[in-house]
Formats: structure tokens, sequence, C-alpha cells
């Protein structure tokens, strides 16, 4: 398991950072705000989970219930939906850099460490946080007058806007879904054993 997460990471990493991906994934304002960044934090979730198979994070640490690493993750991916931060990872090599660190190292692993520690509440508490910052985003780009990102035309704005609706549409619809199956299970179990 341990080999296995640190290749993928790696792996995934790697390719991400190759010039030629790089420059399509980022000539597209969707291509990076819903392709890359998810993709860095996925190549970072690997490389945790490769760190938490080998090191055991566990009792005695300050991230016990796993709440001080999802704000961390959360911090910095809100950071980097920021107009402002996506410019400067383009025009800026320092913002590239702290890109391409931060949203692994500070998102993905402590997305990787902390997710099973946290309660029930808590965990709906980050898919309603995530549901709302998609909608208020996904609002932003489309209601805008102006171009928000320099980098990137009006079309790829609202397109933008509309990708960031349509997956909270499906984020909706999906915990719906999984909560009637939830539901169903439960009362299935209940009525097994009266």
């Amino acid at each position: 398991m341990l080999i296995r997460y640190t290749i993928m990471g790696i792996s995934l990493f790697l390719l991400l950072a190759l010039p030629p991906v790089k420059h399509v994934m980022e000539s597209y304002m969707v291509g990076q705000m819903i392709v890359q960044l998810p993709l860095l934090i996925l190549a970072g979730f690997f490389i945790g989970k490769a760190i938490n198979t080998k090191i055991p994070i566990d009792k005695g640490t300050f991230n016990n219930n796993g709440i001080p690493g999802m704000l961390l993750a959360i911090f910095t991916i809100a950071f980097w939906m920021l107009p402002r931060s996506i410019d400067a990872s383009i025009n800026e090599e320092i913002f590239a850099i702290a890109k391409y660190s931060t949203l692994p190292l500070l998102a993905g692993v402590p997305i990787s460490i902390s997710w099973k520690k946290l309660n029930p509440v808590a965990k709906y508490f980050i898919w309603a946080n995530l549901i709302s910052m998609f909608v208020v985003m996904g609002w932003l780009y489309l209601k805008s007058p102006v171009r928000l990102c320099n980098n990137y035309l009006i079309g790829q704005q609202l397109l933008l806007g509309k990708s960031y609706l349509f997956i909270t549409a499906i984020i909706g619809i999906t915990g719906i879904f999984r909560s009637f199956m939830v539901d169903h299970r439960t009362n299935y179990i209940v009525s097994e054993e009266n």
C-alpha cells in the first residue's frame, strides 16, 4: 500500500508539472480550476495516504479529531480559488511554485490524514461549506460585469461559473440520493433486529 500510494501521488504530481500538461491546463480557466487544482490535491492525498500507512498519525497529536487538518486544507483551497491567485499563478513563477507545493502538501495531505478522524457532523458541515463555496464562486463568475482574471476571456469566466453550478447540483443530488439510501439501509437493519 505504501509503495502504491507513493508512486500514484508522485506520478500524478510529475505529470501535472510537465510543461505541456501545465500549459494545456492553464490555457483554459475550467482546466485550471476544475481539473488542475483538484488533481494537485489528489496527488497530495495519495502522498498523505502513504505517510499515514508508514507513520500512523493518531493519538496525542494536534490533529486528533481531524479539525485542524481540515481547516488548513479548506483555507488553502479557498486561497487558490480566488481570481487574484489564479492570475498570479500564471504570471509569477513564485506563485506557480507555491501552487504546486501548497495544494498537495497543505490541502491533499491534511485531507487524507484528517477526513476519517472527523465526526459525521463535521463531515456534513464541510460538504455544506463546499457546496456554498461553489455556489458563491459560480454566481460571482457568472454575474460579474468585468473579467475577474486578466489571463482569461469573459467567455471562459462564464463557462467556469456554469461549471461550478453544475458541480454543485451534482454534489447536491448525490448527497440527497445517499441520504435516502442510508435511511433505507438503517430502516432495514432496524426492522431485521425487531
